[in-house]
């Protein structure tokens, strides 16, 4: 049996989110039947963290087992020619046993993408915010206020099955172009709807011009009624993990 490490993209807006359901398509279903195919057996993909349903990838991590003479270079075209198009395996290596896909990883890095001016052609892969006033100095001062280690309860959606919700962001940047804002936040971990509920309140402290330490309050009470919204899907990508 050897152990290999998958590093794949994908445009998340054809599936239901990457973790098998019932009646739906997810990106670890069609990756998972993908296998079976090859190796003629099941073989369980063990990802760096599930991303919702039309959220993207540009760099996942996946792990799996498998008793096979197949290399590495030979597994990439193999699974990408079963696959659709819509996910592309980049690597294949081999890892040591005690490798994790999840556990291993010490860093992940969100990306949101903004658009300044509504386009149908990048409405599945940016979100748009009718008359949002977005200053990005406001935006940039309240981030900071996101960085070292903090309880992030409730930023989270549901933490019921967790035993700890403190994560610790090493960074959170904005950045601007002519057409678009972009959000970057890496952290050690991320809980659910964490980084899309972070955004949501940044933008709502932007829009209303609250002061920059709102956010300092929101970790402070814990309280939910402070928040934003919960920026939509589209704009949110898994950019990096580390390992």
């Amino acid at each position: 049996m050897k152990k290999f490490l998958l590093h794949f993209s994908y445009d998340g807006h054809p599936f239901h989110g990457w973790q098998i359901q019932k009646d739906t398509l997810t990106i670890q279903q069609v990756m998972e039947k993908a296998l079976f195919q090859i190796f003629k057996v099941e073989t369980p993909l063990t990802v760096s963290g599930r991303t919702d349903a039309g959220v993207h990838a540009l760099n996942q991590y996946a792990h799996f087992t498998a008793k096979t003479r197949m290399e590495p270079e030979n597994i990439i075209p193999a699974i990408n020619s079963i696959i659709p198009k819509a996910i592309y395996i980049k690597e294949c290596t081999v890892v040591d046993d005690a490798f994790h896909a999840r556990f291993s990883a010490k860093k992940r890095t969100y990306m949101y993408k903004i658009m300044k001016e509504f386009s149908p052609f990048e409405r599945l892969y940016a979100s748009y915010f009718l008359h949002k006033k977005l200053s990005l100095p406001l935006l940039q001062r309240a981030s900071e206020y996101l960085l070292g280690t903090h309880d992030f309860n409730v930023f989270a959606h549901d933490t019921s099955q967790l035993t700890s919700t403190q994560c610790t962001v090493d960074s959170a940047d904005w950045s601007e172009t002519d057409t678009h804002l972009t959000f970057e936040i890496c952290a050690n971990r991320f809980m659910h709807n964490m980084v899309r509920r972070i955004v949501g309140t940044l933008l709502h402290i932007s829009h209303e011009g609250l002061e920059p330490e709102h956010i300092d309050k929101i970790l402070s009470n814990q309280d939910y009624n402070l928040l934003g919204m919960t920026a939509p899907p589209q704009g949110l990508y898994l950019f990096e993990v580390t390992y």
